[in-house]
């Protein structure tokens, strides 16, 4: 490399300053005690400042301050002493300015005087982070892969496929030890090791399957003994698939798999053995059981199998396309891509739920499994047994598991609907009773109109606290009410809520045992608003449905974390049918025939505002013996 001009000396090359600044990679000229003298703008840059003079002040000792191992810096300096040059010198080191991490490469030589002291150091500095980062990835990826198929069961490999068909493996995972007996290094070393492994009755087999793959270009599958270096014989199934076609006659690279299949075998085999036996105990089960040659086409089905479908005896030919074409048309897509997913290998078992046609013309549910148990040395299936479940009761109770939901999904739009049309009711109803009481106060109305006005008021008034009730039920159900949760004392809201309805209670002779004592009482976490509201619901209950000159009681007492406040009365009470009801809106139990006004909302509401604030709301009652209203609600923490 040319020396840099320095300041004060004439360039001998004009022009080569601005090669220096203009260079796509970092450029300098530093002293041997690690004072930079020079920089070009890139290596200004990869240090993260905005000029060269900015760097050249900033930068004292480079082993320190740039390098991370400052041992690199004095083998950098080694090398430059050594042979008066560095090549492809890789380090990491600190964007001087930021401290962020890089990975440089380095070239560099040694300027030296007439009597051959070094002067100075030139060189190049070129960030290969990413370089770094790829090649460090690449790494972990292909000890990773490495990790995996030590893992797969069975062997992986990677080999080479000469035009002699000779084969060179570069790849062996560890599951060839236990497999074969034998070590990846000397499959590696040996590539004639796994073809002198197979039995000799089938090796001519897989080679000629191997050979036609090779030709149609299509992957190897075949299932093959192999007798292990102890001596134990073994079944395995080889898939391997081109890397790339063979056009070049020099050969090819194949990737593959050979797992051991001899528990599969053996279980084939067993099956084969207990064939009548297994058939017999299904159909005594209850399950329909069908063999399916798939070399000649017919399939066995027992009695039992034909008498799901409503058929005895003959009446069934034995063709494997029978119940195919009794199969429903919407699922007989799905049914033959189950069935060919496990002849194909991909799927352990096939597994399928279709209708069939009945000998009657009825539709029937049935559970399809079936397994092959024969496949001949290419892989190629030749027999399958399996059963048919009838799973008819099933799939109607799922119908009418669906058949709930869309009642619930139905009852949920309705109460949507309630709420928009209350709503909608609230503006026109308050404008009839602003109007219904300017009627009342005028002094000029007619004492005929009067009681007219008093009775539209009041069921103005009835009907807006049912809109309320709606709103707030369809508001509670649906999740979207807020609760503003805070300590409460029971007893002072009980108190308000009774004032409203002591004039009502005092028409009717009923007397008041109010047994809820605050001082002796810890507050309960809820709503002050909606306590209230479920508290006046209750008691107006209790006032509503007593005898007259009877009693409504109330009592408090705490229960672990929650409160428990009852309020009973003394009316005719109500038994377990009607308390199957209770909560349901609307339902009054039959108390719309009398002349206790109401909507049936209070006890559906009180208890979705409960819920609303964690509580419960329950009901203990006796016909003639009066009802008692339960209410549970969570006792407020001290530090709330």
């Amino acid at each position: 490399m040319r020396a840099f001009s320095m300041p004060g000396r004439p360039d001998p090359m004009p022009g080569f300053d601005s090669l220096f600044d203009f260079l796509p990679i970092g450029a300098y000229r530093s002293r041997p005690d690690g004072t930079m003298v020079r920089a070009n703008r890139a290596l200004v840059r990869l240090n993260g400042y905005d000029s060269e003079a900015e760097l050249l002040g900033a930068v004292h000792d480079i082993a320190s301050e740039w390098y991370l191992d400052p041992t690199r810096r004095a083998e950098f300096q080694r090398q430059l002493e050594h042979h008066g040059e560095v090549r492809a010198f890789v380090s990491e080191v600190r964007r001087h300015k930021t401290g962020e991490r890089i990975w440089i490469s380095e070239n560099a030589h040694a300027v030296r005087d007439a009597e051959g002291r070094t002067v100075w150091y030139e060189g190049t500095v070129e960030d290969i982070s990413s370089r770094v980062a790829t090649e460090a990835a690449l790494r972990d990826n292909e000890e990773q892969l490495r990790q995996v198929t030590h893992q797969i069961p069975g062997l992986v490999f990677k080999v080479h496929v000469d035009a002699q068909r000779r084969r060179n493996f570069s790849f062996v995972s560890s599951g060839v030890r236990e497999l074969y007996g034998l070590e990846p290094e000397a499959v590696l070393a040996d590539g004639t090791l796994l073809q002198r492994a197979r039995h000799p009755d089938d090796s001519e087999d897989v080679e000629v399957i191997s050979e036609r793959a090779r030709q149609l270009q299509e992957p190897v599958a075949a299932e093959y003994r192999i007798v292990r270096a102890d001596g134990e014989l073994r079944w395995v199934r080889l898939t391997s698939t081109a890397l790339q076609a063979d056009t070049t006659g020099r050969g090819h690279f194949r990737i593959g798999v050979i797992v051991d299949v001899t528990e599969r075998r053996l279980t084939e085999q067993a099956l084969r053995d207990s064939d009548a036996r297994w058939k017999l105990a299904l159909d005594s089960a209850g399950d329909g059981v069908w063999d399916w040659n798939l070399e000649t086409g017919v399939e066995v089905l027992s009695p039992r199998c034909k008498e799901i479908y409503g058929f005895s005896g003959d009446e069934l030919p034995e063709r494997f396309e029978t119940l195919d074409g009794r199969t429903h048309p919407d699922d007989t897509e799905a049914m033959q891509r189950d069935r060919l997913a496990h002849l194909g290998g991909h799927t352990p078992m096939y597994v399928n739920e279709h209708r069939v046609r009945c000998k009657d013309g009825s539709w029937k549910w049935v559970l399809s499994r079936g397994m092959v148990i024969a496949r001949d040395a290419a892989g190629r299936p030749l027999r399958m047994i399996g059963t048919h479940t009838d799973i008819s009761a099933r799939k109607q109770a799922e119908a009418l598991r669906l058949e709930r939901d869309r009642a619930e999904t139905a009852q949920r739009h309705m109460g949507e609907f309630l709420s928009r049309v209350s709503h909608e009711l609230r503006t026109p109803l308050n404008a009839v009773l602003g109007f219904a009481q300017l009627m009342d106060f005028d002094p000029e109305l007619s004492a005929r109109h009067r009681p007219w006005v008093a009775e539209m008021l009041s069921s103005g008034r009835h009907l807006l606290g049912l809109v309320d009730d709606v709103l707030d039920l369809t508001g509670a159900q649906s999740g979207l009410m807020g609760f503003d949760l805070a300590p409460v004392a029971p007893g002072a809201v009980l108190t308000e809520a009774w004032a409203m309805l002591a004039r009502a209670a005092a028409d009717m002779a009923l007397s008041f045992d109010d047994g809820v004592n605050d001082q002796d009482l810890p507050c309960v976490l809820a709503d002050r608003l909606r306590l209230k509201q479920v508290l006046t619901n209750l008691l107006s209950n209790a006032v509503k449905y007593n005898r007259p000159g009877g009693r409504v009681a109330a009592a408090a007492w705490v229960e672990g974390a929650e409160m428990v406040i009852e309020v009973s009365d003394t009316g005719i009470g109500i038994d377990a049918a009607q308390q199957a009801r209770l909560f349901m809106p609307f339902d009054r139990l039959g108390a719309q025939r009398s002349k206790v006004p109401g909507a049936g909302l209070g006890l559906a509401l009180s208890r979705q505002l409960l819920l609303g604030m964690s509580g419960q709301l329950t009901v203990r009652s006796e016909p003639g013996q009066g009802s008692a209203f339960i209410v549970r609600l969570p006792v407020a923490a001290a530090d709330v």
